[in-house]
């Protein structure tokens, strides 16, 4: 049973081989084995295409076109328990259309071929019917093209295992004293000194005076990672985390739930937090106790989930 693709292709054509073959009929009529392509390269190792014009009588594929891939003898393997894991695809010239027709042994397995089992492919590719009918347009003028696409798996032993680990109480929290916050108000952005949770550097980032579209009505508050963390290239961090500023009453503090995939670039996910943490007028009411009686602020964070990448 083949898998014969829904949309035929025009462009590229197929990528590793193509065998056109002219006065077929000729050959159909005179040639009742198979007939074997030249050699062609792919993936690294060195393959021919085996067409049987009349079908694969040993298969019982009389009535049909046979077409198999083959890996050739000239490859120079290290051991006899040689495997090659492959995945081919098969097609055919609609030359009415200039398009091509693929077709799979069946879609998306993955074939092994090793010392015992040098061929795999599609015993009836195509009835023959199908393919004379000059609508299809496989056999136009007495001519006809098979193209072939082979994609050899390869394990390069690479991979990665993502934990999601939950913080142990003792290491889950960093809080930040600011002392005379009320003379910061004009100072710009803030940034705590950096410290560690999970083997991880990161910094807390508070705008006295608010950030973006907040900007002098409410108090923004960020977690960093910091820029000496150094994940590999576009791996990201998770955190789940709380942000908290203080009521020194231990009344009413205020506190933001979040999560997000970390990264040290300079972009916007190298910080997450909010720009609405507290709106100014609270923040500066004694009555709302942010601010102590020396004026100090303090800023908290605890996590709760931090990934680890091994």
């Amino acid at each position: 049973m083949v898998s014969i693709g829904k949309v035929k292709r025009e462009f590229p054509p197929p990528a590793h081989f193509i065998m056109e073959i002219e006065s077929y009929s000729q050959l159909f009529a005179k040639f009742d084995d198979r007939y074997q392509s030249g050699v062609f390269e792919a993936g690294g190792y060195k393959w021919r295409l085996i067409f049987y014009p009349n079908g694969d009588k040993k298969k019982n594929a009389s009535g049909h076109i046979s077409l198999y891939l083959a890996i050739d003898d000239a490859n120079n393997h290290r051991d006899n328990n040689w495997s090659i894991y492959v995945n081919f695809k098969f097609f055919v010239q609609d030359q009415n259309e200039n398009k091509y027709l693929p077709i799979e042994e069946a879609k998306g397995v993955v074939r092994e071929f090793n010392r015992m089992k040098k061929e795999w492919g599609c015993d009836r590719l195509l009835s023959l019917e199908a393919f004379m009918e000059p609508s299809n347009g496989y056999l136009v003028n007495d001519c006809c093209a098979f193209g072939v696409e082979v994609f050899v798996i390869k394990s390069t032993g690479c991979g990665e295992t993502l934990s999601m680990v939950s913080v142990e109480p003792a290491e889950s929290t960093h809080t930040w004293e600011i002392p005379n916050f009320r003379n910061l108000a004009y100072a710009g952005s803030q940034y705590s000194e950096s410290f560690t949770v999970k083997e991880r550097k990161w910094k807390i980032k508070i705008c006295p005076m608010g950030d973006g579209s907040e900007m002098g009505r409410s108090l923004a508050l960020y977690l960093i990672l910091d820029k000496e963390e150094s994940p590999q290239p576009n791996r990201k961090v998770y955190a789940k985390f709380k942000l908290r500023v203080l009521d020194h009453r231990r009344i009413n503090h205020s506190e933001k739930q979040l999560s997000h995939w970390f990264t040290t670039e300079n972009s916007k996910d190298s910080k997450w937090g909010s720009n609405e943490f507290v709106p100014l007028m609270d923040l500066y009411d004694p009555g709302c106790g942010y601010l102590n009686n020396d004026g100090t602020l303090i800023v908290h964070v605890e996590f709760a989930v931090v990934s680890e990448v091994n």
